[in-house]
């Protein structure tokens, strides 16, 4: 299926030469533009601002910058990579538009994805600004892990399913279908490439369908990206990837930026057309592999704080982590350096979050072994700080992820830091308040999770706040692997959690309530001293899986609607009587 092209053409899609002749469109010059930066398995506590291991300068310096904030209490609409990339585009639950999990197809010439991702074409990120008038054709970019279906516009002739950036309202794309290793990505693509792979720690091509390397076919992890011209809409690299995956990207997204300027700011009197893009970093996704000159300095002490006194050295493991995170920092600051040069930084809303927490869990109760050490976890190099559970949890460390928001137009001349509950869901109802746009009449009635933080970022109060406090549910589902679901409902500084996967024990298999206030590593379960809250908060819940149910129903239409099933001590309580027909009043 890989198809070669002229290296001339190549230059020109990579180039992303994308804007058109708009000779006599009338343009705004005050339209904002618009980029999410999705990181990848990175822990609340990984970056340098939450005392994290690996320097990042940039990012540091970033979220101390004038017109940015730094949010504490950002969530990930999902705990595993599919779910919370839906909800990023959607600004709706992940499980609302069919997207309950994750699959494992990491290369298109070997099997073509079989995902089902908003089937009824949920209004998205790129349906937002195409809406929204001239300024933004063909500005819409994803760049990066996809991670929601297949890129070839036959995939049904394939057995799989279309569901590409393009599919989802992108103009174009210059991305992995999966995942794939941060250092050398594609060099298992062909035989003569071989000799550049960097597996670091790992020693050999891992998270890939092959049992054996020489499988070349089945570890291939390729970038893609569409081209009309090629069979099923869409074409590859023919040559190796960098060393540095994040480089990578971030190269395809300066010639983006400064060819979208360099041919729109003539006929705009002086001003660039406006944009919107996501960047789905690698980075530090297993396999997370750093470059060898990056795990030298972190050795060196140049880019890692140094282990503590009496410490074992960090292991290659560790060093390949770390080397990740440096890289990720090296690349956020080259996108933020060039969002500077090209004039679009002062008034494009910079949205950066993880996709959830850290890799590993923690058993038998989600608390590392390494209390002492919440930086140095044996289970993983990745770190929630004080944070309990990681990536997959419902617990606060599988889904409480860094999170910066920068928009100097909007947030003016102060850095500041917030302890709202934001989503990655609030991403999109931003746009669309931002831009003023609405769904198409046939989804207004269709259910919204998130919510404009415009009035955050303004330094006001949430324009519905006589409703309460912000409330929201999280669930991790894995039919395939037949993992019991965790279901966790948060309201204000109240959270009710069931079933999270780092709970082995009986004693917190059940119904548990923490108080996230006083208590937000999630260690004193008060469900026997205040069971009024936790009866309120699983009515809540129950109410929101209805809710959720009669999406996938009647709104996004998945093929299987009702497969989510209900907490144990939720069905205890309320028995089976309700079911997903019924919508909360």
């Amino acid at each position: 299926m890989r198809r070669k092209i002229c290296c001339s053409a190549l230059i020109q899609l990579l180039l992303v030469s994308f804007a058109r002749s708009q000779v006599g469109t009338h343009f705004s010059s005050s339209k904002p533009s618009f980029l999410f930066i999705l990181i990848d398995d990175v822990g609340w506590a990984d970056l340098g601002y939450n005392n994290g291991t690996a320097h990042t300068p940039n990012i540091d310096t970033w979220a101390k910058r004038p017109g940015t904030m730094l949010m504490q209490d950002l969530h990930s609409g999902g705990t595993v990579c599919s779910p919370t990339r839906a909800t990023v585009l959607t600004g709706r639950n992940h499980f609302r538009d069919c997207v309950d999990y994750v699959y494992g197809c990491s290369d298109m010439t070997s099997c073509v994805p079989d995902f089902e991702f908003a089937p009824s074409r949920t209004f998205t990120v790129g349906d937002a600004v195409r809406v929204a008038g001239p300024d933004y054709d063909d500005g819409a970019i994803f760049l990066g892990k996809w991670h929601l279906g297949s890129f070839f516009n036959d995939s049904e002739a394939y057995g799989g399913k279309t569901s590409s950036p393009i599919t989802h309202g992108f103009h174009h794309f210059n991305a992995t279908v999966e995942v794939t290793q941060t250092s050398t990505a594609n060099c298992m693509c062909r035989p003569e490439w071989e000799h550049l792979c960097n597996f670091g720690h790992y020693g050999r091509m891992v998270h890939c369908e092959a049992s054996n390397t020489k499988q070349i076919a089945d570890c291939c992890q390729n970038y893609w990206w569409d081209d009309a011209s090629s069979p099923h809409g869409v074409t590859n690299l023919t040559w190796p990837s960098p060393d540095d995956d994040a480089s990578y990207i971030t190269d395809a997204f300066e010639r983006f930026l400064h060819q979208r300027r360099k041919a729109t700011v003539a006929i705009r009197g002086g001003h660039p057309a406006p944009f919107a893009a996501q960047i789905s970093f690698h980075n530090c996704h297993i396999p997370f592999v750093g470059t060898n000159s990056s795990k030298e300095a972190c050795k060196r002490g140049e880019t890692c704080r140094p282990p503590l006194e009496g410490d074992l050295p960090y292991t290659e493991l560790e060093l390949d982590y770390y080397a990740c995170l440096t890289e990720l920092d090296d690349a956020i600051g080259r996108v933020l350096s060039n969002l500077q040069q090209e004039g679009y930084y002062e008034n494009t809303m910079i949205f950066l979050a993880s996709d959830n927490g850290p890799e590993r869990n923690c058993y038998p109760t989600g608390f590392c072994a390494r209390a002492d050490r919440p930086n140095r976890p044996t289970e993983g190099p990745g770190s929630a700080g004080p944070l309990r559970g990681r990536k997959r949890d419902i617990y606060e460390g599988g889904h409480r992820v860094p999170g910066i928001v920068s928009w100097p137009a909007i947030v003016g001349d102060q850095a500041s830091i917030s302890w709202e509950t934001v989503l990655t869901d609030d991403f999109l109802p931003t746009i669309m308040d931002a831009l003023g746009v609405e769904r198409p009449p046939e989804q207004q009635s269709w259910v919204m999770d998130g919510r404009s933080i415009l009035p955050i970022l303004r330094g006001e109060k949430w324009k519905d706040t006589a409703e309460g406090d912000r409330s929201f549910g999280i669930g991790y589902y894995d039919a395939e692997l037949s993992v019991i679901n965790g279901w966790g409902y948060r309201e204000g500084k109240w959270k009710y959690v069931e079933g999270s996967i780092s709970c082995t024990e009986d004693s917190c298999k059940g119904a548990s309530l923490f108080n996230l206030e006083s208590d937000l590593g999630e260690r004193n379960d008060l469900s026997d001293e205040h069971p009024d809250i936790l009866a309120k908060l699983q009515e809540k819940f129950m109410a929101w899986h209805d809710s959720i149910m009669a999406s996938r129903q009647n709104e996004s239409k998945c093929t299987n609607p009702s497969q989510l099933s209900l907490p144990v001590s939720v069905k205890e309580k309320f028995g089976n009587s309700r079911t997903w027909i019924k919508r909360p009043k």
